[in-house]
């Protein structure tokens, strides 16, 4: 529309899946095309910040890209989730990266998280066994996660080179299913969790953690 020139002929069709806004900005996944963050204090007129794509070297998708609004470390800390389905190829499970945007020109990957023993060996595993997404919703530094076959994961942030799992909770699978598909999950201002699966029902969860 801007009249920017289409790059991606020979690659897979770019989807703009979750963008999410703080301030002036709005922070995109874009599916097997990675991540954008705009300068939207025009919103007429988006302006491009930066651009990162993990892919294809990483075959899993980007779902969301969730920035942080306080300081960790005194960095400012951005979660990328990149979700377990549509692979470019066999893999092991999605997992979840932890970005440094203080210079929001050079998006700086500083960890990563993965359900621990998730992925032991790196071997392929079928889709919906990794991550989906993040809560937009959170208290503090601990990130509630819907991962898919793993339920839910509570991922305290608040060092962001070292991300650690605080808390889980595995629902049962829904009847005719084989396994759970935990696939949004929010909190209330209790710190109440709500956990929908991907097939069918909802865990309302209270947790200590948050």
């Amino acid at each position: 529309g801007g009249g920017e020139e289409y790059p991606w002929h020979d690659y897979v069709t770019p989807r703009c899946h979750h963008p999410l806004r703080m301030g002036d900005r709005l922070y995109v996944s874009y599916w097997h095309h990675g991540l954008f963050i705009l300068d939207i204090s025009d919103i007429t007129k988006p302006k491009l910040v930066s651009h990162v794509n993990s892919s294809p070297s990483f075959p899993h998708p980007t779902h969301t890209c969730l920035p942080i609004p306080q300081l960790l470390k005194g960095r400012n800390i951005m979660v990328v989730a990149d979700e377990d389905v549509a692979k470019l190829r066999p893999s092991p499970p999605a997992f979840t990266w932890i970005y440094d945007i203080t210079d929001e020109t050079n998006p700086l990957p500083i960890s990563t998280f993965q359900v621990p023993g998730l992925d032991p060996d790196g071997a392929p595993q079928p889709p919906m066994t990794g991550c989906h997404q993040p809560s937009e919703r959170f208290n503090g530094t601990v990130i509630p996660f819907a991962w898919f076959a793993q339920g839910l994961r509570l991922v305290d942030i608040a060092d962001p080179f070292a991300p650690k799992e605080v808390g889980h909770f595995m629902p049962d699978a829904p009847e005719g299913a084989e396994r759970s598909s935990s696939n949004d999950v929010t909190i209330d201002d209790r710190g109440i969790v709500y956990l929908i699966d991907r097939i069918r029902g909802v865990d309302i969860i209270e947790t200590s953690v948050l």
